[in-house]
């Protein structure tokens, strides 16, 4: 859209803001914004979030994974209150094979979520609000957390495997609830306020989605190991060890680009596979198995690295 430039007095010019962007950012009369100058280029910043307003669903028929999914979604999109509904008191849990209530398990979801609260409660309905909105300055700080809760989660992952220790297995499920906790934090924020350089939105996102990934993958393999007892061979903890190196390069990647950290990344990939695809007839099921899935990891940090290049320049 075009605006025209008004003059005021003889140094001060004047652009009147678009009606329904200062709507829905909740700009008043007074508020200040960040005017930031970028090239040809002014960007207008606020810090009130995108106005969602509230959302009413029913979640009727829905199994238990795929009701917290929804609630999850809503949330990460930014309402700021979502109204859930439920003729039925009990939903399907497809991992237990047995039913649980619906109102444990959207409780089980809502403690997941940052800032927001179940303030009312009834037998068939539920309201899940805002009760601490937060701001995108925010972002950078949960982020580092994400990585450092990731690279702990790793290690914990190969620790546990080199020196049986089962309980750092067991460990990497309550880091796997707090990352995903800050993940759907800082998408909410990207989708409320973009990011604070509004080109970047978009790769963070990416970004920070892919990190969840890499936790998944890293809960479910732990998972697996424990619930079959399985005892990795040596090549398949020496594989896992470059895995884990690989998750720490892009770690300090992220942070200090380097082209050489880029090469050893892309280097430990190709070695990693190749050692895999060499050493796969000799190995278990079990090691097959784990290495499948392991390996995911690679792909989705060699994805990782194209977008951390993007946000370097």
């Amino acid at each position: 859209m075009k605006r025209k430039v008004i003059q005021i007095a003889d140094s001060t010019q004047l652009v009147s803001l678009p009606r329904k962007w200062a709507v829905e950012h909740g700009v008043k009369k007074g508020d200040e914004v960040e005017v930031k100058e970028e090239g040809n280029k002014i960007v207008i910043c606020t810090e009130h979030g995108k106005e969602f307003g509230k959302v009413e669903v029913d979640i009727t028929g829905l199994d238990r994974d795929s009701l917290m999914f929804l609630i999850r979604c809503l949330y990460i999109k930014g309402f700021d209150e979502i109204h859930v509904r439920f003729s039925k008191a009990l939903t399907r849990h497809h991992k237990i094979g047995k039913d649980v209530t619906v109102i444990s398990s959207i409780h089980q979801e809502v403690n997941r979520m940052n800032g927001v609260e179940i303030i009312q409660q009834k037998e068939d309905y539920c309201l899940i609000k805002d009760i601490s909105e937060g701001t995108i300055k925010e972002f950078d700080t949960v982020l580092r957390r994400i990585f450092l809760l990731l690279v702990d989660a790793s290690h914990d992952l190969l620790a546990g495997i080199t020196d049986g220790k089962v309980y750092l297995l067991e460990s990497i499920n309550e880091k796997h609830d707090t990352i995903t906790k800050f993940v759907a934090f800082n998408l909410r924020l990207l989708n409320k306020y973009g990011y604070s350089e509004s080109t970047k939105t978009t790769s963070l996102y990416h970004t920070v989605c892919s990190l969840d990934e890499i936790i998944d993958t890293l809960k479910y393999v732990g998972r697996y190991i424990v619930d079959n007892r399985v005892h990795p061979s040596k090549e398949t903890i020496a594989l896992m060890g470059s895995i884990h190196e690989t998750i720490n390069l892009f770690h300090d990647l992220f942070y200090s680009y380097d082209h050489k950290k880029v090469e050893q990344i892309s280097r430990n990939r190709t070695e990693v596979l190749e050692r895999i695809k060499s050493v796969s007839k000799k190995l278990s099921q079990h090691d097959i198995f784990i290495l499948t899935n392991m390996e995911q990891i690679l792909e989705i940090i060699i994805h990782l690295v194209v977008t951390r290049m993007a946000l370097e320049y």
